[in-house]
Formats: C-alpha cells, structure tokens, sequence
C-alpha cells in the first residue's frame, strides 16, 4: 500500500496564471496588430501593375519600401506626401531623358510618353502636319536617344501686355455707410514677355513662356469707403411732390415693404432706421447714398438692400402694411439726383 502525499494537491494560484498569459497576450496583439496596420495598395509602375501590402504612411514611402526610384520630369500619382489609404492606386510614370534638336538648336527634355512623337509634342512641335524626323515619330523612346526634326525653327516673340491694377479700399468714418470715393485713380502698368515659338513649315505652333520682366508696375487704386452710421430716422418729406427737372433716369420694377410696423427699430443697411423716404437697391446699379425720385412715390435715398433685390429693381418703404399692400407691385421710373 503506497504512501500517502505529505500534503493535498494545490492548484496554481491566479497571478501565477495571468503571469504566464501575458507573455501570450503579447505575442497575439503584437501578430494581430501588424496584420491590421498593413494596407493593400495597388502600384502601377509604367503600365506594369503590382499589389502590394504596406506599413508605409505615405506614397513616398511605399515607392522607397518598392525600390521605385523618382527622378526628373517623373509624375506620381498620387504626389509623395499623400497619405496611404487601404485599396488605393498608386501611378508612376518615368520621364524619358531625350535630346531634340531643332534646326541646330538641341533642347533637353524629359519626356513622359513612348515615341519620338511624344517627345514633339512635349517640345511644342506638331507631330501631325508631315514634320520628318530621325528616327521617325513611331520610334519608341530610349535614354538619352538624339531626335532630329527637320523643316523646324525656333523663333523669339517678344509681347508687351498690360498688368491690370489692384483696388484698394480704405474705411473712412467721416462719410456716411456706403459713400465710396476715388482717392488715387489707379494706372495698368506693363510687363514685356519673352516667347520661344516653335515653327513648322512656315507654322506657328504653340507659345513657351521663357521669361517676363515689368516694364512700369501698376498703380494701386486707392478707394474710402464710408462706415459712418446714422444715428436718427431719415426724414423725407411725404406728399405729392414736383418732379425734378433734370437727372438720369431708369425704368425699374418697385415693390413695397414696411419694416416697423410691429414696434421693431428696424436699422438698413446703412444703419439709419427704416422708414417712409428710405428704398431698398442693388448697389451695382444705384449705389447707396444716392438720392432719387420714385415717380409716384417721391423723394428718397438709397439707404438699403435686400437678398431680392437685384438688377433694375428697388423695394419702397412704408411707415404702415396698408400703404405697403396698396402699392404692389409696379414698373416706375427713377430719377437719379445730380
């Protein structure tokens, strides 16, 4: 008869289980995790496609961890700093380096196409209107290949064009909201540019910009905008009045609104209160400030706008919705006060 244990069987108390399960844990998070950081990207490279699963932040990066090397005149797709997303493409295309010479005037270019004619193309000539080369226009392209294109000069065009001026606009408190006023009128200035045109067979092809030099800079056109508000009502005498004797007139459509009519202190957009005397405009056709006569309305000033109001048309206001309901909706002339 054996021997009895000296004492019962124990089982592993728990920190000795987790201790020996964290080494595991581990291990699982660090495969899982490696797996979940890899992103399929699909890499075109000349025409030749290939997936690829990345840790790469970036486009650069996926190039680098590809041996894909960039050089001039390449063109990445998207550019090097984007980032990687899971199932994106990714498109290089290789710059070819040729030579071209062009009635013994020799141009380096970095071509991104296939054959001579591609290169043409890229140097502003045009392959399509019985240009001769050597090697002809289906040869493919090769490193450093030397393309010689008969029947074809360069010419230099010089151009002057005019540089427009900038308008700059200055606030001035001592004029009422929009009042504008022309401090210093600005002057175009003028700019000589330097074209390298590209001729084939008598031909002008297209135009490459070589250099440009200002000849006179422009003078900025200095402008005072007025931002004083009004503090009162504007007071427009009401009644049949006479018609002014002279002034620019316009055909407008009017409609009619009454702002205050609920006790609201109701303030245009030049900041004076609404009220009888006061119209609504564009101010690309009546600027504000502008005094007018509304035929059968009368005297008033263009101190407001409106989100509708645009073009030839102006809204009328009213002290009360009865007046503003009983004028509708008209075509009147307005006159414009000299």
């Amino acid at each position: 008869m054996g021997e009895r244990p000296a004492s019962p069987a124990r089982f592993l108390k728990p920190h000795y289980i987790a201790a020996a399960l964290i080494p595991v844990i581990i291990v699982l998070l660090s495969v899982t995790g490696f797996v979940w950081a890899h992103k399929g990207i699909t890499l075109v490279v000349d025409g030749d496609s290939r997936y690829i699963k990345t840790q790469a932040e970036d486009v650069a990066g996926l190039l680098d961890e590809a041996d894909v090397v960039i050089g001039e005149g390449d063109v990445v797709t998207p550019a090097g700093d984007a980032s990687l997303q899971d199932g994106m493409s990714v498109v290089v295309c290789h710059a070819v380096p040729v030579t071209l010479s062009l009635s013994g005037d020799r141009i380096r270019l970095y071509v991104v196409g296939q054959t001579v004619a591609d290169a043409l193309v890229a140097a502003g000539v045009d392959a399509g209107t019985g240009t001769v080369a050597d090697p002809p226009l289906e040869t493919p392209l090769t490193p450093n290949m030397l393309i010689t294109v008969n029947d074809v000069f360069l010419r230099v065009v010089q151009e002057e064009v005019e540089i427009p001026f900038e308008t700059v606009t200055e606030r001035d408190a001592s004029q009422p909201q929009g009042a504008r006023e022309v401090i210093t009128q600005g002057v175009p200035g003028r700019m000589l540019r330097i074209y390298r045109v590209v001729v084939t067979d008598g031909v002008e092809g297209a135009r490459t910009l070589t250099a440009e030099r200002v000849l006179i800079k422009p003078v900025d056109e200095v402008v005072a905008v007025g931002i004083k508000r009004s503090s009162g009502r504007l007071t427009i005498s009401r009644g049949k009045s006479r018609p002014p004797s002279s002034g620019e007139k316009i055909s407008v459509v009017s409609t009619a609104y009454a702002p205050g009519v609920d006790g609201v202190d109701w303030r245009t957009a030049t900041g004076a209160r609404a009220g009888y005397g006061v119209i609504a405009v564009d101010p690309s056709v009546i600027p504000l400030g502008t005094h007018v006569y509304v035929s059968g309305y009368g005297y008033a000033v263009a101190a407001d706008t409106g989100g509708s109001i645009r073009g030839n048309r102006i809204d009328v206001c009213f002290d009360t919705r009865a007046e503003a309901i009983a004028w509708g909706r008209r075509t009147v002339t307005v006159t414009i006060l000299p």
